[in-house]
Order: C-alpha cells, then sequence, then structure tokens
C-alpha cells in the first residue's frame, strides 16, 4: 500500500461522519473507534473528556461497539455546524501528529491523552473554534 493510500485510509477511520441529527443532538460515527482495543479506550475517551463540560454541551456518549459518538447540546447556544467545524479542526490536529500519538507506549497513553485534551482546551478560543494553526506543545 502507498502512503498516500494509508494516509487517506487513516483520514476515514478518524473522521467524524454525522448519522443523525436532531436540533440538540448530534449521532456521529468514527469508523476507528470501533476498531480500538478496548483495553486502550484511553483514546475513545477523548471525544468525551475533551467535549463533556464545555459550555453549550449538555451530555457526550461514546460506544465503541457502534463506534459513535452521540452528542446533545444547547441549540440555541450552539450551531451544529459550529459544533462539526470544531470536530473537524480536532480531527485534523490528530491526523497531523498521528505518527507521535501512533508511537505512544500503551503504559504512557492515558497521560498522553489527558494531556491532549487539556492542550485543545486551552487553544480553544471564543466558543468552539480551534484554528488550524493551533499545535499541540510536547515535552521534549
Amino acid at each position: 500500500m502507498t502512503a498516500s493510500f494509508l494516509d487517506q485510509w487513516r483520514s476515514w477511520l478518524l473522521r467524524p461522519q454525522v448519522v443523525h441529527r436532531l436540533p440538540g443532538r448530534l449521532r456521529l460515527r468514527f469508523p476507528a473507534l470501533r476498531r480500538i482495543d478496548h483495553a486502550q479506550g484511553e483514546w475513545a475517551s477523548v471525544w468525551h473528556d475533551l467535549l463533556d463540560g464545555l459550555p453549550a454541551i449538555e451530555s457526550v456518549e461514546v460506544n465503541l461497539t457502534t463506534g459513535s459518538v452521540l452528542i446533545h447540546y444547547r441549540p440555541d447556544e450552539l450551531a451544529e455546524e459550529e459544533l462539526l467545524d470544531f470536530l473537524r479542526a480536532v480531527h485534523r490536529l490528530v491526523l497531523r501528529h498521528w505518527d507521535r500519538l501512533a508511537a505512544t507506549p500503551p503504559a504512557e497513553l492515558p497521560q498522553v491523552v489527558q494531556r491532549l485534551v487539556h492542550t485543545i482546551r486551552a487553544g480553544i478560543r471564543h466558543r468552539l473554534i480551534l484554528d488550524d494553526s493551533f499545535e499541540m506543545v510536547t515535552d521534549a
């Protein structure tokens, strides 16, 4: 397989896909979530930890069996497109740093995931906007 094909495959696995939507309710499928070893469930917790407790987000449920994330939000405070734009920005950020993230030893994964969530939350500007120029800080 070529690098280009692998990059496209990785992008598809990690890209949020809208499965169902209602005002205030969004179900997304992340194909990669179904392929995560349950022992490495920390990766799945990224979406929950990243969104849970943010303004306008009421609840986040991650299901590894179906590979889906259900988000309840207040549509009067947060537009669906704004939420999707934020999730796409996180997707692009993870893809840019995939090689380093994938090389993380399993024992260090919980700390790395928590640092990732903390860094992204700190980089959020007004509302749920994450600039494409945002970079993760790594320990040297």
